[in-house]
C-alpha cells in the first residue's frame, strides 16, 4: 500500500468514471440505448442515460490506453487539456515544452467525450481511440444523432493533499482531494489493487 500511495503521489491516477455513473447493473447503459432506440423517458432519466453512454466509451478508450501504458504521456496525435480547465489543443508534434507541461501536471493527454462530429486525435491516438470505440458504435452514433458536440476529458487524475495513517487496529486511514467531476472510487481502487 505503500508503494501505491508513493506511485499515486508521483504519476496520478487514470481518470475514470466512477462505477455509479452507470447506475445499478449499468441500468443507465441500457436506458441510452433504449431511448436511442425510440423509447420516451423522463428529462433527467434522458441526461443520466447520455452520461452514461459517454462515460462508457470514455472508460473503454482509457482502458486501452492503462493496457498499453499511455495513459499518463502522450502519444503521436495526442489531444491535450490544460489542467484545471476544460480548454484543449492539439494534436501538434512532441517538444521539451510539451513534455515539461506533462511532468508538471500543467498538461494531461484527454480522450473523447463522443457526440456529433469526428474525433480531434490522429495518428495513432486516433486508431486507439477507433478501436475501443468500435464495440459501442451504437451508443457513439445515439450520441451523435442527439447533436451533442465532441468534448474532451483528462486521461490522468492528480490526487492531491495525499495524505494516509495507520491505525492502531491496523486499519488505513486516507485523505485527499480531487476536482469536480472525478471520483474518489477510482483513487480508492488504486490504492486497494493487487
Amino acid at each position: 500500500v505503500e508503494a501505491r500511495i508513493a506511485v499515486i503521489r508521483e504519476r496520478g491516477v487514470p481518470n475514470y468514471f466512477g462505477e455509479q455513473r452507470f447506475g445499478r447493473e449499468a441500468a443507465n447503459v441500457d436506458l441510452a440505448r433504449a431511448l436511442f432506440a425510440g423509447k420516451r423517458v423522463r428529462r433527467n432519466e434522458a441526461g443520466l442515460a447520455l452520461s452514461a453512454a459517454r462515460s462508457l466509451i470514455f472508460n473503454a478508450v482509457l482502458a486501452q490506453r492503462v493496457e498499453d501504458g499511455s495513459w499518463d504521456c502522450g502519444l503521436d496525435g495526442e489531444v491535450w487539456m490544460l489542467a484545471g480547465t476544460h480548454s484543449i489543443f492539439g494534436p501538434e508534434p512532441w517538444t521539451v515544452d510539451l513534455a515539461s507541461g506533462l511532468a508538471a501536471f500543467d498538461i494531461d493527454p484527454a480522450g473523447p467525450l463522443v457526440g456529433e462530429g469526428e474525433l480531434r486525435t490522429t495518428a495513432r491516438v486516433r486508431e486507439i481511440e477507433e478501436r475501443a470505440i468500435a464495440p459501442y458504435r451504437d451508443l457513439a452514433d445515439g450520441l451523435a444523432a442527439t447533436g451533442m458536440a465532441q468534448q474532451r476529458r483528462a486521461l490522468r487524475l492528480r490526487v492531491e493533499g495525499l495524505l494516509h495513517e495507520w491505525e492502531a487496529d491496523g486499519s488505513l486511514v486516507v485523505e485527499f482531494r480531487l476536482p469536480a467531476g472525478a471520483f474518489a472510487t477510482v483513487v480508492l481502487r488504486e490504492l486497494c489493487a493487487a
